[in-house]
């Protein structure tokens, strides 16, 4: 039985240690690990696997996180306040993640982190609701 694939999505550096302990919680239990297999896109210093454990390649890293969750089971979105970085359409890494996972109908997972949206960004917002 090959594990169930989990791509991991947020704002990097908002939510690191989130991210940190979710990994080390599925890799870190004998059972879990042998069920679950998570994907945490490129965060320094994470070890996990991600986008800085796959080769190089001549390709965007928009194009390589899009294709881990193309290939994932499911969608985990750890949701704060930081929308993060924008590309030119304006739209965040972790929003194009949550619409190519819902755009393959995978199963998402949203997770928010904290009940005041007083701090939250606008386009976060926009997102949870």
């Amino acid at each position: 039985m090959n594990p169930v694939r989990i791509f991991v999505s947020s704002v990097q550096k908002e939510l690191a240690t989130e991210r940190l302990a979710l990994r080390n919680y599925l890799q870190g239990d004998a059972l879990l690990r042998r069920f679950f297999e998570p994907f945490l896109e490129h965060s320094p210093g994470d070890i996990a696997k991600g986008l800085e454990d796959m080769p190089a390649a001549d390709r965007r890293a928009d194009a390589c996180y899009l294709e881990e969750v193309r290939r994932c089971d499911v969608y985990l979105g750890i949701f704060g306040n930081e929308y993060g970085w924008e590309d030119g359409d304006g739209l965040s890494p972790t929003h194009r993640e949550f619409r190519k996972a819902s755009e393959l109908g995978k199963t998402r997972l949203i997770f928010v982190k904290g009940n005041d949206d007083t701090q939250r960004h606008p386009k976060m917002k926009a997102l949870i609701d």
